[in-house]
């Protein structure tokens, strides 16, 4: 691995923004220490989607297929997170056994496959209701 796909950490205090809903999505975050709200804002509702602590991922997507995150992300506590980018993870790939790195390969093309799917799905499911 290169310097570039080099593994580092951000420290958040509790209640700071870390990820807004609709912004450029180019890392993903493994929560360290702490723990991190996901949450919608619906014309001033909060609506909370959950709360994840130590080990647990979010932002994944950005990993895949880039474009914009989908949620608003919050300090809970006060948390290091460990940040992944697209070249840590090329880079830890190819570090692992072949029949591994094949394996993630695959369930990646396939999360891949399945966003798009659901993508379309929900766009003409709008569709059919902006039109009855």
């Amino acid at each position: 691995m290169n310097a570039a796909s080099a593994k580092y950490q951000e420290t958040y205090a509790k209640g700071q923004n870390i990820l807004t809903k609709g912004q450029a999505a180019h890392k993903a975050y493994m929560v360290e220490k702490g723990a991190v709200r996901v949450y919608l804002n619906n014309d001033g509702k909060i609506v909370e989607l959950a709360r994840l602590g130590p080990g647990e991922i979010f932002g994944e997507t950005a990993l895949f297929e880039g474009g914009v995150y989908g949620a608003n992300i919050d300090a809970a506590e006060d948390s290091v997170l460990n940040v992944i980018t697209p070249g840590w993870l090329d880079g830890a790939i190819e570090d692992v056994d072949p029949m591994v790195a094949a394996l993630i390969r695959m369930l990646i093309a396939r999360l891949k496959s399945t966003n798009e799917a659901l993508v379309k799905s929900e766009t003409r499911e709008f569709i059919d209701v902006a039109f009855v």
